[in-house]
């Protein structure tokens, strides 16, 4: 196996992001917002479609460029895409035309890992995830929580210190949805890296999250950040866990109404 990388902190100091769309006008998506991630944290982004927290994660990810600011793992400037920082998409971004396994093992060749320890480390990880069996079929063959399995395990294959995850179960079932945040979970607490997680579902961000970090309407900037002070795993049926969920949906009912146009008195009369 190879020899595992250690989790890195985040950090992002000023970022903000205007697009400019076709017509010439000009789209404020982020505005300057500051914020650490600290090694080994799971953080989720919640806030209404829309807010800049897609835009946020490919800033981080090195796709998109800010117009202001800058993000650092430790203290390098994120400049570009990194094989360091893992992402995973919603919409699994699997290659059809390689197998399972030459999926998971295509970061690691390119990290320029021979063939016979690329193949071992893409079966443990497959193994991880309860795929070892599907090692040799193609992506068709899969249905989309199987697709997403391959997809996180090829992210955690090449010992990134960073994982970014954009609503990576938003497309699944409510029942793969539960089953797969149960095995993210424990590959995080296994392996510890860090990951900065975007996600629609407040319930989704409470089950998981470090902290929350609550985003206002667009343009966005960060609203709150509220510690979720309970061990895993956690009961969903508990007072403790619908105390957590009320408060990040206090913080988001506002924003909901900008997003809609709407005032709070209309959004409470349904």
């Amino acid at each position: 196996m190879m020899t595992k990388s250690t989790a890195k902190g985040l950090s992002i100091r000023g970022i903000a992001k205007t697009y400019e769309t076709r017509s010439g006008d000009l789209v404020e998506a982020v505005t300057p917002v500051d914020f650490d991630v600290a090694p080994g944290e799971f953080v989720s982004l919640v806030g209404p479609s829309g807010c800049g927290k897609s835009t946020l994660l490919n800033i981080l990810a090195g796709f998109v460029e800010p117009s202001e600011g800058q993000a650092f793992v430790g203290d390098q400037p994120i400049l570009a895409p990194n094989i360091d920082r893992g992402m995973v998409f919603q919409d699994y971004a699997l290659f059809p035309w390689l197998s399972v396994i030459e999926n998971v093992e295509f970061g690691l060749e390119r990290k320029g890992i021979r063939k016979r320890q690329r193949r071992d480390i893409a079966l443990h990880y497959l193994s991880t995830v309860g795929l070892e069996d599907f090692a040799t079929k193609r992506t068709h063959e899969l249905s989309g929580g199987m697709k997403q399995r391959v997809a996180i395990a090829r992210a955690f294959a090449t010992e990134p210190s960073i994982i970014l995850m954009d609503e990576p179960f938003g497309a699944l079932d409510a029942l793969t949805r539960r089953f797969l945040q149960t095995q993210l979970l424990r590959i995080w607490q296994e392996h510890k890296k860090t990951i900065v997680f975007v996600t629609h579902s407040v319930p989704e961000a409470v089950t998981l999250s470090d902290r929350i970090v609550v985003m206002t309407a667009r343009p966005g900037r960060f609203k709150a950040v509220l510690d979720i002070g309970l061990d895993h795993p956690r009961d969903f049926r508990s007072d403790e866990f619908h105390a957590y969920e009320r408060q990040v949906y206090e913080q988001l009912d506002e924003e909901l109404a900008k997003t809609f146009n709407l005032k709070e008195t209309d959004v409470a009369a349904g």
